[in-house]
């Protein structure tokens, strides 16, 4: 009797241990991404999960704007600058993606494009000045050095109080509709709805374009209101 019953004592301890190591392993398994300088999140957390943390995310108090990226690998980083200068910007990243903190971003004269958050006109890396708030466009490498380095895609900066900042984004779909207008998508998801008559022009050509000439794989700066509605756009030539 007695050794069945320790046989029994056995099972319940052995049974315990395996549920709870399965605990632990699941635990351990918790999908995550580590970015830029070893920052753990948990991979469910989408980019949109953060829109409302962004000083210039929506313009009208409330309204959380959109976080979107130039594609699926790109990330929207912002936060002061702490000097401009010699090919490089190092700002103090405020966001949750890549590293927060002091980030060090240079400006490829061939690649990267500085712009007026306002009007999408060119910006002399000179005229930004300390203390004001950017937003950037970078891919997900970034060097371990510290701080961490990276190149950007594109850089927002003069960015007013309380202004949404334009979203940097590649086409997957402008389709239009039956009434005029058009809905355009992005390869991220996200879905603008872009009136017939919305402002839309080349990026520093006096070429002609129309909402038609927008299409799959177009790169694209769009600036939007309520419901996501693009109020202008401008179009970036095909590489």
């Amino acid at each position: 009797m007695k050794k069945r019953n320790k046989e029994i004592l056995l099972a319940a301890c052995c049974t315990g241990v395996l549920v709870f190591g399965g605990i632990g392993l699941a635990q351990a398994q918790s999908p995550v991404i580590l970015l830029g300088g070893g920052q753990a999140q948990q991979e469910s957390q989408r980019p949109e999960d953060q829109k409302a943390q962004e000083p210039g995310s929506g313009a009208p108090e409330g309204e959380s704007g959109e976080d979107s990226g130039i594609g699926a690998t790109s990330i929207r980083i912002w936060g002061p600058v702490l000097d401009a200068e010699k090919g490089m910007i190092r700002m103090d990243n405020q966001s949750q993606y890549s590293s927060k903190g002091e980030v060090v971003l240079h400006i490829d004269p061939e690649h990267t494009r500085v712009l007026d958050a306002v009007n999408g006109y060119p910006v002399d890396l000179g005229d930004i000045q300390a203390g004001e708030t950017i937003y950037a466009y970078i891919g997900p490498a970034m060097t371990m050095s510290l701080p961490p380095q990276t190149t950007a895609e594109l850089v927002l900066c003069q960015v007013p109080a309380d202004y949404k900042v334009p979203d940097y984004v590649k086409v997957k779909e402008m389709k239009q509709q039956e009434n005029g207008d058009w809905t355009l998508t992005t390869v991220d998801g996200d879905v603008y709805p872009v009136p017939a008559d919305c402002q839309i022009s080349p990026y520093l050509t006096r070429n002609l374009v129309t909402l038609g000439d927008v299409e799959e794989s177009s790169v694209c700066l769009i600036w939007s209101g309520e419901s996501n509605t693009a109020q202008k756009i401008v179009l970036f030539a095909s590489e």
